[in-house]
């Protein structure tokens, strides 16, 4: 349900004054009040009803600021272009996503083969120096 705007409810800009707000209010209390008015009992109790809203809000000081501030945020929302999450980037070490090709086995295979190597050479090395 879009939100109602007060400020075209009473028929007023949002600069309007006080004075200004209370004499629409009340011109438009006898066009829509249910015992005065010539459309049917339940639409102009609807429309009574927002009325009387509007001009509470619009009437108390503290009211009208947060009303305005919730209006100018809805504003802003509106025309904010909404940002694409980004997908999460796959990790490097992540095997499960792909099966590994026969280049990066063969890689696999030669660097365990030098760390072994390695290792024997260390071996061999303190075996004959003594360490």
């Amino acid at each position: 349900m879009k939100p109602v705007d007060y400020y075209q409810v009473l028929g007023v800009p949002a600069t309007a004054r006080d004075h200004e707000i209370r004499q629409a209010y009340r011109q438009l209390c006898r066009e829509y009040h249910p015992d005065t008015t010539t459309l049917s009992q339940a639409e102009a109790l609807e429309k009574f009803l927002v009325l009387n809203e509007a001009y509470t809000t619009l009437n108390h000081p503290v009211k009208r600021t947060r009303y305005d501030q919730a209006r100018i945020a809805r504003a802003i929302e509106l025309t904010r272009v909404p940002t694409p999450v980004p997908s999460p980037r796959p990790t490097t070490f992540d095997i499960q996503e792909r099966a590994l090709s026969s280049t990066e086995l063969f890689a696999l295979f030669i660097l365990g083969f030098a760390f072994l190597a390695s290792l024997l050479l260390v071996g061999f090395v303190s075996l004959t120096k003594g360490y």
